[in-house]
């Protein structure tokens, strides 16, 4: 009997020490962070940044440069710039994205999807404006939420906006039908076309405009709805997908009261204000080493009494993370990131976790000579 009671004592001395008390705090999460020096010739905001093989590529839109920063030594390594005219001009490039270190595509404005060398030097062009549907473009941006993103084997998928641009009282099964979401590029065939994915019926219910963010695992494509918790796991074929509703304490607000109000005859500033009321999701990206999905959302607040809410549209006083496993998109844990801090649409994955830049114009920290990112290591969580 004693030798049963001290084992017992020794397994509720081990079980316990094992449990870890997970942080609300953020920050506690916080492994690392960068400062890199920058001169007046890098853009302390970005649209578009990725992550690739131990650089960073920084999009700097007022130069028409792509900065490429060596984080092993936290150095400038190189600029690319973006020609608008002559053999190697790309006219008004839309974000872009890095394939290998010699391969850039480059999406722009004259329905092109280029590609460039290291040098900026324009190797091929593809164009696909006979295959826009309503005569839209795609983008490459974080700032928009919707990177382009690949299989790793010569696929890249886009977003394409079609059923944003269509009212609210159009959105039918027909126009469901008629534009699908994702449009794609065959590298080694050199062809665009659509996947054979459609936006279902379940998101006519939300009876409002229709948006999405854009994110990849190795083996699919994930969709999240803006305006409401409903995520899409996509097959790269487009062939199947499942519907998921992922669960959430912090983004729960979302209303149609924006998209139903007479915009026409306010304000910018009203519309701003009106907009931000509710809920809406700014961006999804999945962390491969982890197996973890990141969303970032906007939780919604009345922010009438802004004196700057053009300012405030273009990157939030805050946001929310919420993570959740990437084997069933169950949720693990969110967050709600301190005021001021961090910049929204500014976010990648390496290796060591989901690296964040305190860069908010309003962080009394910022500094416009220094590129910061902090590193945030959740795999505790799981």
């Amino acid at each position: 009997m004693k030798k049963k009671l001290l084992f017992l004592l020794a397994f509720a001395h081990f079980s316990c020490s094992d449990i870890k008390t997970a942080s609300d705090n953020p920050l506690d999460y916080i492994i690392d962070t960068t400062s890199i020096p920058i001169d007046l010739k890098i853009d302390p905001y970005t649209r578009t940044l990725q992550y690739f093989d131990g650089n960073l590529y920084w999009w700097n839109a007022n130069r028409q440069t792509i900065s490429i920063f060596d984080l092993s030594k936290k150095t400038l390594k190189k600029s690319i710039k973006l020609e608008e005219e002559g053999p190697n001009g790309l006219g008004m490039p839309l974000g872009f994205f890095v394939a290998n270190n010699d391969s850039i595509y480059i999406p722009t404005m004259a329905y092109q999807f280029a590609l460039i060398n290291s040098e900026g030097e324009k190797l091929n062009q593809y164009d696909y404006f006979n295959y826009s549907k309503l005569g839209g473009v795609f983008v490459s941006m974080t700032r928009f939420s919707n990177t382009v993103q690949t299989d790793g084997n010569g696929q890249y998928f886009f977003l394409m906006g079609d059923l944003k641009n269509i009212l609210p009282s159009e959105l039918n099964e027909e126009a469901l039908k008629n534009y699908p979401p994702i449009f794609s590029f065959n590298q080694k065939k050199e062809e665009f076309d659509y996947l054979e994915f459609k936006a279902p019926e379940s998101l006519l219910r939300f009876n409002n405009s229709i948006d999405f963010g854009l994110a990849a695992t190795s083996n699919s494509l994930l969709l999240i709805h803006d305006q409401s918790n409903t995520l899409f796991e996509i097959d790269f074929n487009g062939d199947s997908y499942r519907e998921f509703t992922l669960k959430s304490d912090l983004i729960q607000n979302f209303s149609n009261e924006y998209w139903n109000s007479p915009r026409m005859s306010q304000s910018p500033t009203e519309n701003i204000n009106l907009m931000y009321k509710s809920s809406t999701n700014l961006g999804l990206v999945f962390d491969p080493y982890n197996n973890l999905l990141f969303r970032f959302g906007w939780p919604g607040e009345d922010i009438s009494n802004d004196k700057d809410a053009m300012k405030f549209g273009y990157t939030p006083r805050y946001f929310t993370i919420s993570i959740y496993d990437g084997k069933d998109f169950s949720l693990i844990k969110e967050f709600t990131l301190p005021r001021n801090m961090y910049l929204s649409h500014h976010y990648f994955i390496n290796e060591n976790g989901l690296n964040l830049f305190p860069m908010h114009p309003d962080n009394p920290s910022f500094k416009e000579d220094e590129l910061v990112f902090h590193t945030f290591n959740f795999a505790s969580l799981k």
